[in-house]
């Protein structure tokens, strides 16, 4: 018997015979777990977002290879800690 911690939303990695046991996560450990499921082109992409809170250097920059990435707007904003309204500017430039 296996056990696998996923994020909320990705029930549909989980058999559907299979068990579920909700788990309350902290929000720190809720990102850990995003993280840690993600494809790993992703995960780079997000631990390079994670870095971004301690520098504001070329952030446009950043959300755009993000984005770019396949890294949705909303999970940027979650990691960053940028403002949403933001980060849907740099989509439209």
């Amino acid at each position: 018997m296996g056990v696998r911690v996923v994020p909320a939303g990705a029930e549909v990695l989980v058999a559907e015979e299979a068990q579920r046991l909700p788990i309350p996560l902290s929000e720190e450990e809720a990102l850990w777990v995003e993280h840690a499921c993600a494809p790993r082109s992703v995960r780079d992409m997000e631990s390079e977002l994670l870095s971004f809170r301690d520098t504001t250097q070329d952030w446009q920059s950043l959300v755009h290879r993000a984005l770019t990435a396949g890294v949705p707007a909303p999970r940027i904003a979650q990691l960053t800690g940028l403002d949403p309204l933001d980060i849907v500017q740099v989509v439209g430039d």
